[in-house]
């Protein structure tokens, strides 16, 4: 046998000797003690592991009747809604709410039999739990020596005779022993010639009412102060039992939930890019928080103040995503991420000034009454975060402390993770990229090319490979020094990138004053054509050296197409090259394909 087990024969042997009155009322109080310990010492959730528990069904005795009330969070905290978003995690956080309204059944109804053997002379017995509003208590469970005549639908409210003095702030208790039955009672579902009712409510620590407890018998003045004590002493155990039941759901819910970020926490530090920690963030926020809209917002032009939408999902989704704005804009999730801290706001049904999310621009949906924004920065302590996480719900209750604090815990270990990730690509830039122009270097230039033959190959197409060299640069160097001549490098790197495609060419400095470029999926036309582009965006450059006219230089290019049956491209490189000394010796300025080396040049001066 249990200590639970135990502790309720303890428990039972002692009211039974209550009953008999005279010195043994005493024992009252220790019944109740024993009772309690009883049930604070069953089984309960279990700690420490992420199994969740599985929900099985049990048959009751007949005498008592399980009924189908509110759920037992809702008793003690806010009705839950459901939004857009229905969090994954939500079919297990049921599991465990059911679990928990099952162990406060369970409770209730071991308390009725207790109250049974302490007042023989009753009927039926009710426990009576807060229903939609303030004033008003539906039946949770009851035990009744009539079978089948119960309405389960029953409730207490205002202006319900003797039983709705159970609502207000100053009744401790009802006692009536010759209740007039000329008018049926509302909980039965037909006439019940009832005599004596005594009640009393149940309270909460701050002595609010949630619910309440009553009992009636046929028989006249059935009950006495004693019964009043007692139930009073068993309100008291079936809050501590609620409340208990509550916390422990609660705790193992909170259990999961962190469990899920420690989980999160690994994904992160085994993340080497900044869209993945975007990306996981989405995944974390979509599989914990419910939501009727979710942007992620990113800062990632922080020398510029300026950002864009990097994730949008819910509700009019559609116009925020991948949006700019800057830092001068006067949306709140803007505010946030510039001031690096947490908003949350409410509005009220009706209201009639929208708030804007990013600016004035944007789609007003008045539908959306709650929001809650949590800037995410690689320092706590920063002037301004790098990232924000916006939620919004339809409902005016849906976020509470346990989700601010929830997010507040992800933010910190992401903006760790994201400093992390910028830090990892930043070393990845400057191993493969050229540190003046921020283009490829010779060393990745090698690892494109190889790869852009590959996908060549297997979609067959062909690469334009363009080598190109600025015109007399030693005598730019000579002649203005070496700072003019690094401007001269980056304004021709620019001048190039501006004439290709972004995201699909490619295009590197291959040495000093040598760039190559690689045209992706491109004709022999093609190429010649975008790289006289090339030759004349890189002449109609001006460079400012403080003289009466400014600095001008020209290049030469060399190029070579590379058909799917070639497959050398460090070869297509030097025929490229090939092809540029040719162009050099024959005047500069100009476009040479290697096929006509021997043959006149396809640009001139």
């Amino acid at each position: 046998m249990s200590v639970s087990e135990i502790l309720f024969v303890v428990a039972g042997a002692l009211l039974g000797l209550a009953i008999q009155g005279g010195m043994f009322l005493f024992l009252i109080p220790f019944a109740v003690v024993a009772f309690s310990l009883a049930v604070l010492n069953r089984p309960s959730l279990p700690t420490g592991t992420t199994v969740i528990p599985v929900i099985k069904s049990s048959k009751r005795t007949t005498a008592i009747t399980p009924v189908v009330s509110p759920d037992i969070r809702n008793e003690f905290t806010n009705d839950v809604k459901m939004d857009t978003n229905e969090p994954n995690s939500s079919l297990r956080v049921n599991q465990i709410w059911s679990r928990a309204n099952s162990d406060v059944d369970k409770a209730f109804g071991d308390m009725l039999r207790c109250l049974k053997l302490l007042m023989p002379d009753a009927n039926t017995f009710m426990i009576f739990m807060s229903g939609g509003s303030a004033n008003e208590l539906r039946l949770r469970t009851f035990q009744s020596d009539i079978p089948n005549c119960i309405d389960t639908g029953a409730k207490i409210s205002e202006n319900m005779g003797v039983m709705s003095q159970l609502l207000r702030p100053g009744v401790s208790r009802i006692l009536e022993g010759d209740v007039l039955v000329s008018k049926r009672l509302p909980y039965y579902i037909e006439n019940r010639k009832i005599r004596s009712l005594v009640g009393v409510p149940l309270l909460d620590r701050d002595d609010r009412r949630f619910g309440a407890i009553l009992v009636d018998s046929l028989h006249p003045n059935a009950f006495k102060e004693v019964d009043v004590q007692a139930l009073t002493f068993m309100a008291h155990v079936m809050y501590m039992v609620s409340f208990k039941s509550y916390v422990s759901a609660q705790n193992y819910i909170e259990q999961q939930q962190f469990s899920v970020l420690y989980r999160y926490q690994r994904k992160f530090f085994q993340t080497m890019t900044v869209k993945d920690i975007y990306k996981q963030m989405f995944e974390y926020v979509k599989e914990n928080m419910p939501f009727d809209r979710l942007t992620i917002l990113a800062l990632d032009k922080p020398k510029e103040c300026a950002g864009r939408v990097v994730y949008c999902v819910g509700v009019d989704s559609e116009q925020f995503v991948d949006k700019r704005f800057t830092l001068s804009d006067k949306g709140i999730f803007v505010l946030a991420l510039m001031r690096n801290r947490p908003v949350f706001r409410s509005f009220t049904s009706g209201y009639a000034d929208y708030v804007p999310r990013l600016n004035d621009s944007e789609k007003r949906n008045m539908e959306l009454r709650q929001l809650f924004v949590m800037p995410v920065a690689s320092e706590p302590d920063a002037k301004t975060a790098e990232l924000a996480i916006c939620l919004e719900s339809r409902y005016t209750n849906r976020y509470q402390d346990h989700e601010k604090k929830l997010l507040k815990a992800f933010a910190g270990v992401a903006g760790f993770a994201y400093a992390r990730a910028l830090q990892v690509e930043k070393d990845k830039d400057l191993a493969t990229r050229d540190g003046l122009t921020g283009l490829m270097n010779h060393r990745s230039l090698q690892e494109a090319l190889r790869t852009e033959k590959v996908r060549a190959d297997r979609k067959k197409y062909n690469i334009g490979v363009l080598m190109m060299d600025i015109d007399h640069f030693k005598r730019v160097n000579d002649t203005y020094g070496h700072p003019v001549g690094d401007e001269v490098i980056k304004g021709i790197a620019t001048a190039i990138s501006g004439e290709i495609r972004k995201e699909i060419d490619v295009v590197a400095r291959y040495g000093g004053e040598e760039f190559v470029v690689a045209l992706v999926d491109t004709t022999p036309e093609g190429m010649i054509e975008t790289a006289e582009r090339i030759r004349k965006a890189v002449g109609k450059l001006e460079f400012n050296v403080h003289l009466t006219d400014p600095l001008r230089v020209t290049v030469s290019i060399g190029a070579f197409l590379v058909e799917p049956e070639f497959s050398d491209m460090k070869k297509a490189v030097n025929n490229a090259d090939q092809a540029l000394y040719k162009a050099k010796d024959g005047g500069r300025n100009q476009v040479v394909r290697f096929e006509t080396v021997e043959t006149e040049a396809v640009g001139a001066v």
